[in-house]
């Protein structure tokens, strides 16, 4: 990783230079054609990251440039901006890209840089940047085109704009892949694709996105609890979390301070509130979260509530001690297969002591069962006597 510190830093990952390769390879079928085309990509990315980076530095932000495997990202950080600036700082990129266009076009009309090695590296940045220019203001996210709507509609809608502009995009997406993959352009296609599926994703995730989650202060507060909780101060990070509940009410924002209040209670031994807290969200929750509420279900004596959280639980936190509660929990509903099942599982993760374990009460109905006695067999290397 490149870093170049300054007004606006610079950070070039390894994955841009990969990616710049690759592109450059499938083109030039050559060493030194992919050497030029890497050249093309690093100077036409960051000229059209400058275009955003520039204007944000203008309206007073503080930019920094990051080139990554796809292309570049621009940061800015300061006092929020209107509409219109933000929409300029978008635009702006694609505009310095163009202006690129502009540049290799009048320098072609020069008869001793149209010819040759740098006749050919000039009209070969022209086609680059005018094509990355068209493609880049296509209305998908996160594209300049897809920004751009984002930026409109959220100012004609407010928060419901945001998710408007994410549904457009993502069909937008899907019928642009599915042009090239017709076209047997199958870079692209899977290109569109994936943006696409991004798209559906972040549509999926914002479904409870309110105006709350804009807060800034809100955000902040948020970042704060994520800080304490790396620290032994665990007892104001839990006080930040009630408090900003108690501010949002709902949104995304609302749901992050809510697992985050669960994990801090549960820490804490208050096991029965870790489990309100979760179950209220059980629908929204993260993978870590969705453990967590697996085991308090679990200590609260929800069965039917862990055994329709086993499968995605042990998906996440594929452990003995995971298999082993969804086997009890099946166990006290009285489903033998199951039981059997995640038992065996159990087993197979590592788990030990299984002499005490299958001597535990709650598998006394099993006992005689051929698929409990097979069990037996297979750990035991003998029949129960």
């Amino acid at each position: 990783m490149l870093h170049f510190p300054g007004r606006i830093p610079i950070t070039i990952y390894p994955t841009f230079w990969i990616f710049a390769a690759l592109i450059g390879y499938l083109n030039s079928r050559s060493f030194l054609g992919t050497l030029i085309w890497i050249a093309i990509i690093f100077v036409s990315v960051l000229f059209h990251e400058f275009g955003h980076a520039l204007t944000a530095r203008m309206f007073g932000q503080n930019p920094r440039i990051e080139l990554v495997a796809l292309g570049g990202l621009t940061y800015h950080n300061g006092q929020k901006l209107p509409f219109w600036k933000q929409f300029f700082i978008v635009l702006d990129g694609p505009i310095f890209g163009f202006l690129l266009v502009i540049v290799a076009t009048i320098l072609l009309h020069a008869p001793a840089l149209s010819q040759g090695v740098i006749g050919s590296i000039i009209s070969l940045t022209r086609m680059v940047n005018l094509f990355w220019t068209v493609v880049n203001l296509l209305p998908v996210m996160p594209m300049d085109g897809g920004q751009l709507l984002r930026i409109l509609l959220e100012k004609i809608f407010g928060l419901k704009g945001f998710k408007y502009a994410v549904l457009i995009s993502m069909i937008i997406a899907v019928a642009i892949a599915l042009f090239f993959f017709l076209t047997q352009a199958f870079l692209l296609g899977a290109f569109f694709f994936l943006l696409a599926f991004q798209s559906y994703d972040t549509f999926r995730r914002t479904r409870h996105l309110s105006e709350q989650d804009r807060d800034d202060s809100l955000r902040q507060q948020l970042e704060k609890v994520e800080e304490l909780m790396q620290t032994a101060n665990k007892e104001e990070a839990l006080h930040l979390c009630q408090d900003i509940r108690a501010k949002a009410k709902k949104g995304m924002i609302y749901e992050l301070a809510t697992q985050y209040l669960a994990f801090l209670k549960y820490e804490k031994g208050q096991w029965k509130e870790s489990y309100e807290l979760l179950r209220s969200l059980r629908e929204e929750l993260s993978g870590d979260a969705l453990c967590l509420l697996h085991k308090v279900a679990f200590e609260q004596k929800d069965f039917p509530l862990v055994i329709e959280l086993a499968g995605s639980c042990f998906q996440n936190w594929p452990t003995a001690e995971t298999a082993l509660r969804n086997a009890y929990a099946h166990a006290h509903l009285k489903q033998i297969v199951p039981t059997v099942g995640w038992l065996q599982t159990a087993f197979n993760e590592g788990l030990s002591n299984s002499k005490d374990i299958l001597s535990n009460q709650i598998f006394d109905p099993f006992r005689n069962d051929p698929s409990f006695q097979a069990l037996l067999k297979n750990i035991n290397n003998r029949p129960l006597a």
